[in-house]
């Protein structure tokens, strides 16, 4: 082939991995067995497998947005839970405790006392207060954010549909088992 052609073959295929179908159903192969599904939009990405959701926020997502994102999986999974450690001092723990977020362990460290907490987002105050607290650290820039969960790959397109309402959202990369 001459390199024109090439090229020309190289940009069609470019304009339609920019353009894909709006239904998941239309891009994925279900024949083939799905390890991986990447999803996002300009503010957020999620690499999603069956063990773990892999979350990066840009630093100008809004609150709307990361609600948005946040309240699927829930709704999707009421198991859904993210463990988060906080620095602090002692008499703070419970003022976690009380935005229903489940301590988990503490010890001292330097700056005050380490606190592991678990957040179920089927708790509607914790996951408001989870929210929040990711607005808040999105101010000192971009944030990743990893969730592990029990799901499956019906799970995972379950939460893409729910997600399609996001401005640009769309399917960016589908990984099969047998390209590994």
């Amino acid at each position: 082939m001459n390199s024109k052609i090439l090229i020309y073959l190289a940009c069609i295929n470019m304009l339609m991995s920019e353009n894909l179908p709006g239904s998941i159903e239309d891009i994925i192969e279900r024949s083939r067995d799905i390890l991986s599904i990447e999803m996002g939009c300009d503010d957020v990405h999620l690499y999603c497998t069956t063990g773990k959701i892999r979350l990066w926020f840009g630093r100008l997502t809004s609150r709307d947005v990361i609600a948005a994102v946040l309240q699927c999986f829930a709704k999707i999974d009421p198991s859904f839970n993210h463990e988060k450690e906080i620095i602090c001092d002692y008499d703070r723990i419970p003022v976690y405790e009380n935005h229903d977020y489940t301590l988990m362990s503490y010890g001292k460290t330097d700056g005050g006392y380490r606190a592991l907490f678990n957040i179920q987002f089927s708790k509607q105050y914790a996951l408001n207060h989870f929210i929040e607290s990711i607005v808040r650290e999105l101010i000192n820039g971009d944030l990743d954010k990893t969730i592990h969960w029990n799901g499956s790959i019906d799970r995972i397109i379950l939460i893409s549909k729910e997600l399609e309402s996001i401005d640009s959202w769309k399917i960016s990369k589908v990984e099969y088992k047998d390209e590994e």
